[in-house]
């Protein structure tokens, strides 16, 4: 109780002494995870309500990724050369229509629509939150802030699923009637956030100029030398071919093969948020003293324990889907995985290796969601979930081991290496 009590009395004091854009954004940050854990949940299920073959949910999922591909690196390049508040309050804009698009829809091919709002979205949103967010910090307190707005927003989205579990329950089960009053929860929602973060948020000043003509040698430039980026670049490859997999399909095979309910649905993504809060600090301390890698090889058994114990389960043991996604917010824990990447390169390229790794990923991610949904229609719905566990465990670890620890072995990584 002393601990909790002394947390918020920080939080209050380190959130005062932070710019105005930081408080803007961290009540956005609030109010938007709790309504997109609200629906999170229930989003494929609903597709699949709406009329939707699991090979056409994976299909619609596609997408998103698609076009996340396309235009990861134009993102990153606008936000260097034109105003980071009109671009993040247009794709705020747009994120209005995506919901309405759930929220309205008459059948899966609106969600279609929906996914390319939703994905422009994603890309100018968090992109620039980050970029405007980083910039309202000093560089002494910069990890500090980033990790004090993320536990305040997940502690503010513990219930959230629970919460969206209820409402379906109450709105009469899994069904189309019953998941879409949270899509028009959600859309009022998002329309008054909109409304605060256009009259609220200060302007911040473009980066820099563009050098669009010296785009492709600047790449070549950031892979020169550097042995181990190529390897690490497929290391996230293959991350995507086991999220790709089986992305769309958790809950969906909860409740179509292990008899999941709403409640339950909503139960399994509390207990994932909670694990996640609950263990994002000492899984940080981890990886910050015993290495990065260390807390991957951790927490990463507990990504395949969800997976298994969710295959595995019998029918209606509700206990059993709770532990799975107990599991998986273990393994949501540790940002180890993404200080690393951001650690692979120089300060000076980490803006052009994540929009390559973004693009990269999504590229990849597409033929994987297609395969996933042609496996859980065609062949076999489990092994959406046992592939991903063997190419994990079997592929991406031990590659992983190839690869010298960025905490351990930094100045390989932040200067330039000799041909």
């Amino acid at each position: 109780m002393v601990g909790a009590v002394s947390f918020l009395s920080r939080l209050r004091d380190f959130t005062r002494e932070q710019s105005r854009n930081y408080r803007i954004l961290l009540v956005r940050g609030i109010i938007a995870s709790f309504l997109n854990q609200l629906v999170q949940n229930f989003s494929n299920l609903y597709i699949v309500e709406l009329g939707a073959t699991p090979f056409q949910l994976s299909t619609v999922r596609s997408v998103g990724s698609a076009l996340s591909a396309v235009i990861a690196v134009p993102a990153g390049w606008l936000s260097d050369v034109y105003s980071i508040k009109k671009i993040m309050v247009f794709g705020m804009f747009l994120q209005v229509f995506s919901v309405a698009c759930f929220a309205f829809a008459q059948d899966w091919r609106w969600i279609i629509v929906a996914m390319v709002f939703g994905t422009l979205t994603m890309t100018l949103v968090f992109r620039t939150q980050n970029v405007i967010i980083a910039n309202s910090l000093t560089g002494a307190n910069r990890a500090t802030g980033f990790g004090m707005r993320n536990i305040v927003i997940q502690f503010f989205s513990v219930f959230a699923p629970t919460v969206g579990g209820l409402l379906v329950h109450l709105f009469g089960g899994i069904s189309v009637e019953g998941i879409r009053p949270l899509y028009y929860l959600q859309l009022v929602g998002f329309i008054v956030i909109l409304f605060y973060v256009w009259r609220n948020l200060e302007e911040v000043e473009a980066t820099g100029e563009a050098q669009a003509g010296k785009l492709f040698g600047q790449y070549r430039e950031m892979f020169r030398g550097r042995r181990y980026l190529g390897r690490f670049a497929a290391l996230q490859a293959l991350g995507s071919v086991t999220w790709g997999l089986s992305m769309p399909f958790p809950f969906v095979y909860a409740a179509e093969f292990k008899g999941a309910d709403s409640l339950t649905i909503g139960y399994m993504g509390t207990c994932m948020v909670v694990f996640s809060m609950i263990l994002a600090v000492p899984m940080g301390a981890l990886a910050d003293s015993r290495g990065r890698k260390f807390a991957i090889y951790l927490t990463r058994p507990f990504f395949w324990g969800s997976y298994l114990f969710l295959v595995f389960a019998p029918r209606g043991a509700t206990w059993m889907l709770m532990l799975a996604w107990c599991c998986r917010g273990v393994m949501m824990s540790s940002a180890a995985f993404q200080a690393m990447s951001m650690e692979m390169v120089p300060r000076e390229y980490r803006g052009r290796w994540t929009g390559f790794v973004n693009m990269f990923q999504n590229l990849i991610r597409v033929p994987a969601m297609l395969l996933g949904g042609w496996l859980y229609e065609s062949v076999n719905p489990a092994l959406v979930f046992i592939i991903p566990v063997v190419v994990d465990s079997l592929i991406r670890i031990p590659l992983l081991t190839t690869i010298p620890d960025t905490l351990k072995s930094r100045d390989a990584y932040t200067t330039t290496p000799q041909d």
